[in-house]
């Protein structure tokens, strides 16, 4: 089949990646096409490198931590002497999500033998990501005025959060001249969590006499060391936080669950390489420290009598009472299953010559069956021997301010990498939508001893160029061979 230039296929894959929605939820997007750094490997599970073996230095190979938030920063809401709530009201969505994470390797190895790659990681990962609904606080801040005739949906008030370990087991491998495919299969075990079941919520104004009806369906699952406390109406008058035993909590096995990451890398000439990866497809059953709580209700608000004193705290405790006894909640102790926030890449690089390297990376996450997305540009290069360093730029949390920056240093049997999607999130922290962090130190054995073979991402197969895998000796067995079969006939 007759193939386009290298230069068409770049155009047409930004082109692609233009069209994503411009709205992120997530970070690392700098190191995704980094196939040097040991770590991206974490990010497309069919990347390899050039060394033998590497192991991270124990709860340092790779530590992660980032703040998200796609409406607005501290100084958005707090920048003078009063609160700019309806500043920062003007700035919301119909969806908004603070989110914050944070990663740890205590265990991390990577083995090469010929053209199959293998890992194996134990990480603990923490990560809350709540959403908030734009139409609930239009309502706190202004009423139901904006909504006569309509309804002010408020399903997106979901708090979510996780803390669990995993052990994961990848493998990578070389098919052919031009494709390389990863998997890694990960056991999960649950430490805690809050987790959004059913969310059904919204108040409704009539257009005519500016009547009120109020409907909810709540579920709120929690796998957490508290104690619920409720009347003898079974309405709740008390949550307590139990004592914590970090030892317990740590060692706790009673919340299995399971992950499947897949990757795949395509050579297409020597100088483009497109990647694709879809990680986190997995759920964890949570069994221990159980609270459901389920809160179903209707309250219909007809008017105020106009002899009513409406600023009465009587008046005030009579409507609370009202809403409260419309509605009906439930607390349970059943197990439920919770899913991971499903991460999909896309990305395609560009070397322009030995030292300088071009990308671009669309980052999609999935979070409550909504999908958001984030495009991230890059530019790296080989700065000296066993040095690299590299900027990004990148469109996510609906900000075009994040500035990103790489810098790795491969020496003899040690590396070092340092990444972030926003440098200017350290300097003007109260400024910024966007705060990431990736660092690690890696012990590496095996690797080749020249300037590229450290530096440049591996060869994939031989492809358009050269190859080193045990594919490309497999091939050139069968290609002698057949030729001497022809000089024989």
């Amino acid at each position: 089949m007759k193939r386009t230039g290298s230069h068409t296929v770049v155009l047409i894959l930004a082109g692609i990646l233009l069209l994503v929605p411009s709205v992120t939820r997530a970070q690392s997007n700098t190191l995704y096409l980094l196939h040097q750094v040991p770590q991206a490997n974490l990010l497309n599970p069919a990347v390899q490198l050039q060394c033998k073996w590497y192991v991270g230095i124990p709860a340092l190979s790779s530590v992660h931590a980032a703040y998200h938030n796609t409406a607005f920063t501290w100084n958005d809401l707090a920048s003078g002497s009063e609160w700019n709530l309806y500043g920062v009201l003007e700035q919301m969505h119909r969806r908004d999500l603070v989110s914050a994470e944070a990663e740890v390797y205590p265990l991390s190895i990577g083995y090469r033998h010929g053209g199959t790659y293998f890992t194996f990681n134990v990480s603990d990962r923490a990560h809350v990501y709540p959403t908030v609904p734009g139409d609930l606080a239009v309502t706190a801040l202004r009423g139901n005025v904006p909504f006569v005739g309509e309804t002010a949906e408020y399903n997106a008030l979901r708090p979510n959060a996780y803390y669990l370990r995993e052990y994961a087991f990848g493998i990578s491998r070389v098919f052919g001249p031009y494709w390389t495919a990863g998997m890694r299969a990960s056991v999960l075990f649950g430490k805690g969590n809050v987790h959004t079941g059913r969310s059904q919520s919204g108040l409704t104004t009539e257009e005519d006499g500016f009547r009120l009806l109020l409907e909810g369906d709540y579920t709120l699952h929690s796998s957490l060391p508290i104690t619920i406390s409720q009347d003898g109406e079974a309405n709740i008058n008390d949550i307590t936080l139990n004592e914590i035993n970090a030892a317990r909590i740590l060692m706790n096995r009673g919340n299995p669950g399971f992950a499947i990451d897949l990757g795949a890398i395509y050579r297409y000439n020597d100088r483009v390489t497109l990647s694709a990866s879809l990680l986190d497809l997995g759920v964890v059953r949570w069994n221990t420290d159980l609270h459901n709580i389920r809160a179903t209700g209707t309250f219909r608000f007809e008017g105020i009598d106009p002899d009513t004193e409406v600023v009465s705290g009587d008046f005030l405790r009579e409507m609370r009472d009202s809403v409260l006894g419309a509605v009906d909640v439930t607390v349970s102790q059943l197990p439920y299953h919770s899913i991971l926030p499903v991460r999909l890449f896309l990305g395609g690089s560009y070397r322009m010559g030995d030292l300088v390297t071009l990308g671009a990376v669309n980052r999609n996450v999935i979070y409550q069956s909504k999908l958001h997305a984030s495009l991230t540009l890059t530019a790296h290069a080989d700065l000296a021997n066993r040095f690299m360093a590299g900027i990004s730029w990148s469109l996510m949390n609906n900000s075009i301010g994040n500035v990103g920056a790489v810098v790795a240093y491969h020496g003899r049997g040690f590396q070092f990498h340092l990444v972030s999607d926003n440098l200017f999130g350290f300097f003007f922290p109260f400024d910024t939508r966007t705060i990431n962090l990736r660092a690690g130190f890696n012990l590496m054995l095996g690797c080749p001893r020249d300037r590229k073979g450290k530096l440049e991402p591996p060869s994939y197969g031989p492809g358009p160029g050269k190859g080193n895998c045990s594919w490309t000796s497999k091939h050139s067995f069968r290609q002698k061979f057949r030729k001497k079969a022809k000089k024989e006939l």
